[in-house]
């Protein structure tokens, strides 16, 4: 691979597996995002064989995604990502290390929060979940769409063009096409695929690296990451969160009438 760095803070050879093993995720999600344009313009056509083609195209990305993904077991240390990458991914707002935020010299006269860094702030999967129309819980609904606020407006803007496009599963129920049914819920169970994979991930660099640097005699971590342990970089409960969203995604699978 061609990519390299601009910056860097501590973690070493984690830190930079890690940043670029995400930029890789990034780039196999690219024939999922122009399979949703796709999608949408088959629906508004109507074009059957296009739209059917699109979500073969979305599936096989998403699963290159979860493939992908696979490869920070390869690149990423989990006690280095626990104790040490995580303090800098980690932001200032719902964090207990720092309840107060950040002041920002010159900017403002009041301390500022702002979450850290979370896949949630990718365009990704926020553009597959309208699409799919995947209704999340409250609670984690309202997260995700604070994390909008954080992306290129650009960005944010394609995630609402694509919830204000006509409905793909009203399309698929209303066309009474076994094979559009079964193609859209091949989509939803890669996603799911997908979810449930990073749930085992962020088992190994989260929970059981956290019961691991408990363990450690001395312990030599820093405060924050003991406050942070059932937190994920962008300040949520995280696994709470990650399995809401993961079922939520299996219950949008679509069942054939009759």
């Amino acid at each position: 691979m061609n990519l390299e760095t601009i910056i860097s803070f501590p973690g070493g050879e984690s830190l930079h597996g890690f940043i670029l093993v995400t930029a890789l995720v990034e780039k196999a999600a690219v024939p999922g995002i122009k399979a949703l344009v796709q999608a949408v313009n088959a629906i508004l056509q109507p074009n059957q064989e296009s739209l059917l083609q699109a979500l073969q195209r979305l599936r096989l990305s998403i699963q290159d995604i979860t493939k992908t993904l696979g490869q920070m077991h390869n690149h990423v240390d989990p006690d280095i990502f626990y104790s040490v990458i995580r303090i800098f991914l980690s932001g200032w707002k719902d964090n207990p290390a720092m309840p107060a935020g950040l002041m920002y010299e010159g900017v403002s006269k009041e301390p500022l929060k702002y979450s850290g860094g979370s896949a949630a702030q990718s365009t990704v999967l926020h553009a597959f979940d309208e699409f799919l129309g995947i209704r999340h819980s409250k609670e984690s609904a309202d997260f995700l769409y604070r994390m909008r606020d954080y992306m290129p407006p650009s960005h944010k803007a394609f995630i609402e063009d694509i919830h204000s496009a006509p409905s793909l599963r009203d399309y698929v129920l209303s066309s009474g096409q076994d094979h559009l049914l079964t193609a859209y819920n091949q989509c939803v169970q890669a996603l799911v695929d997908l979810r449930s994979y990073h749930i085992t991930m962020v088992t190994r660099y989260l929970i059981t690296a956290a019961a691991k640097a408990k363990r450690r005699k001395p312990n030599h971590l820093p405060g924050p990451p003991q406050a942070l342990e059932d937190r994920g970089t962008g300040g949520t409960a995280v696994m709470s969160f990650l399995k809401s969203v993961r079922d939520k995604t299996l219950e949008s699978i679509l069942h054939p009438h009759g």
